[in-house]
């Protein structure tokens, strides 16, 4: 990782050196135009305001569509309303759709969005507005309209030349799609109309496949990403009900939507109320506002634990050796109830447990983990709590209940918290409620409060008995 960072580091540097050679203005975008456009955006992001209200004067509209496309979309927006209006359409118009309403969707600002929009061509700003209509949870708003058409009575020679007419304009050509009346019939890839080249006269009816994998406007994004893993796609078109072609969605756009997912569920995971794990631009007030509303309920939750202590202060005041445990057993059970809400959001987010059988296997393999795990800690804590306690002199008799109270207690609290890392989530989704909501510290606190109660409890029933 850090030499990618140098090699990166390296690359700006040069490129900066470029913007700021005395070039003839050709010769200046050939340079350019060797580097990759994700280390052009790179360092455009270092450029100060007044250079980069001249990249349109510098670059061509192609290289600035592009290096705008590798932007998250925010910086995109920064960047182009610095550029003089005037080159604005050229630009935008040789950006892709997708990009196009991601950038559309990064103003806040309303009438911002309408000024944008109105500098769109009619044509693609008609798309473009159809994209914005769908939930960014689905296909449709990530889908790119433009794809490689060919009808079934072509020959192989003419399908390709038709790819070779429109490959400018569209942005992935690993597939071509075989339309008939608007409607999808087939698919061929590019690999197969290249290992044909010498049959040129072959038809691409005889070549296509007919049994195509297609997805909806309104398919989940993450259905659509488990559909090409499964099917070690790039593509997938994108169809209405009547298989009337709309586009295409890309890998490349599904992992982004992976990550943003991913992002997602880390900061509900972490209690946050809000997503948004960009450091910069993101002020003190900002924090406070995600995370107090999980504070405070949790600081209400946290009461009842108190409660718990108060409960069984007899207990703690005859045996206060307990005390000394209370943190380990509690801070145990929180690990392990958030390892199994850990495991069981991935395999939500991966469209995994969809079905009562999924589920059932689900609770029992986590049952039998959190069973063997502890088993094995209890009876290691029992030994370490033996050992050290005799080490101090006590008898085996003395120290045999507390030892086996604690461990006992760990054991029952790590199969409960184990389960409640599990079955919480899964209630949650059964009411309709985000999964990711049952956070790491919520998990936690009722964690702690079961195991305070099975600790004690078992602690008022078995040493008794013996003291």
């Amino acid at each position: 990782m850090n030499q990618e960072f140098s090699e990166l580091v390296a690359y700006q540097t040069e490129i900066l050196k470029l913007f700021d050679q005395e070039l003839p203005l050709e010769e200046k975008r050939e340079l350019l135009d060797q580097y990759h456009d994700y280390e052009l955006a790179q360092t455009v992001l270092l450029l100060e305001s007044s250079h980069l209200s001249k990249l349109p004067q510098l670059l061509s509209d192609p290289m600035l569509a592009n290096i705008l496309s590798q932007l998250d979309a925010t910086d995109a927006v920064s960047i182009l309303e610095l550029f003089p209006i005037p080159s604005i359409p050229s630009i935008v118009n040789a950006m892709e759709v997708d990009d196009l309403v991601d950038m559309i969707q990064a103003f806040e600002d309303h009438h911002k969005q309408m000024t944008y929009l109105s500098l769109i061509p009619t044509s693609k700003r008609h798309v473009v507005l159809n994209l914005l209509d769908y939930d960014d949870k689905v296909v449709g708003s990530i889908m790119n309209t433009t794809f490689v058409a060919l009808q079934k009575t072509m020959t192989v020679k003419q399908a390709i030349k038709e790819l070779v007419r429109v490959a400018p304009h569209t942005e992935f050509i690993n597939n071509a799609y075989v339309i008939e009346a608007g409607k999808l019939i087939g698919v061929l890839s590019l690999k197969e109309m290249m290992s044909h080249g010498n049959k040129p006269e072959t038809l691409i009816e005889d070549l296509m496949t007919v049994n195509v994998k297609v997805v909806t406007p309104l398919t989940r994004n993450e259905t659509a990403l488990l559909e090409m893993q499964h099917y070690d796609f790039m593509l997938l078109p994108v169809v209405d009900e009547d298989m009337q072609m709309l586009g295409v969605v890309s890998f490349d756009d599904m992992a982004e939507i992976l990550n943003e997912e991913s992002d997602e569920d880390y900061s509900r995971l972490a209690g946050i109320s809000d997503v948004n794990l960009e450091e910069e631009g993101e002020t003190v007030k900002d924090s406070v506002k995600k995370r107090m509303p999980w504070l405070a309920i949790l600081l209400v939750i946290n009461l009842l634990t108190s409660s718990i202590i108060a409960v069984f202060e007899d207990v703690l005041v005859a045996i206060p050796v307990l005390a000394l445990f209370m943190p380990l057993i509690l801070n145990m059970a929180g690990n392990s109830g958030t390892q199994s809400l850990g495991i069981i959001i991935r395999l939500f987010a991966t469209n995994q447990l969809v079905d009562q059988k999924e589920i059932s296997k689900h609770l029992l393999k986590e049952t039998i983990t959190g069973f063997l795990n502890g088993l094995i800690i209890g009876v290691l804590l029992f030994l370490v709590v033996v050992g050290l306690r005799m080490m101090d002199g006590s008898s085996f008799t003395t120290v045999f209940p507390f030892a086996l109270v604690i461990s006992v207690s760990i054991f029952v609290a790590l199969v409960v918290s184990t389960l409640a890392g599990a079955t919480i989530p899964l209630f949650m989704k059964m009411i309709k409620v985000d999964p990711a909501v049952a956070s790491g510290p919520f998990i936690t606190t009722v964690n702690d409060i079961i195991s305070l109660m099975i600790y004690f409890s078992l602690a008022s029933i078995m040493l008794v008995e013996w003291l």
